[in-house]
């Protein structure tokens, strides 16, 4: 396996959808993604290259072979990761409290199945609210696949 320095007359595929390419942009010292259509500046001394058209930069490393995020301080992260964990987790525990306490009449399955359906939808948002933060690559071109797809189907 070769390992080859960033820089700007090479391809690479793009660290932030993981789908498209990385190429640069004729007479810019910038990168483009033909997938996502990000915009990357690059640092060819530290082999980086930072998300340039979004308010939450994002830094890349190229290691010779692939990309590597740049392990950053940020307490928003912290925050959205806590609303996330209790946004699934004090739903779900309050209906199982409430079925404990209040035990139904007759033994049915309906309480059991309520907490479940609470815990799926829940951590369904809350795995939305994370991707949706993170930017994680599956998630972005999932996202621009069902953007095409959709655009497809109902262009007419």
């Amino acid at each position: 396996m070769s390992y080859t320095s960033l820089n700007y007359s090479s391809t690479y595929r793009c660290p932030a959808c993981a789908s498209g390419e990385l190429n640069v942009i004729a007479l810019m010292d910038v990168f483009a993604c033909d997938f996502c259509r990000h915009m990357f500046t690059a640092n060819l001394d530290t082999q980086s290259v930072q998300l340039a058209d979004t308010v939450r930069s994002r830094i890349w490393h190229w290691n010779g072979w692939r990309w590597r995020t740049s392990q950053q301080r940020d307490t928003a992260a912290v925050m959205v990761w806590a609303f996330s964990a209790g946004l699934t987790i004090v739903p779900v525990t309050l209906i199982a409290l409430s079925n404990y306490i209040f035990p139904p009449l007759e033994a049915s399955n309906f309480p059991l199945m309520w907490i479940e359906l609470t815990l799926v939808a829940h951590g369904v948002m809350a795995g939305w609210l994370l991707a949706e933060y993170h930017h994680w690559p599956w998630y972005i071109s999932s996202r621009i696949r069902l953007k095409q797809l959709r655009e497809r189907w109902f262009s007419s």
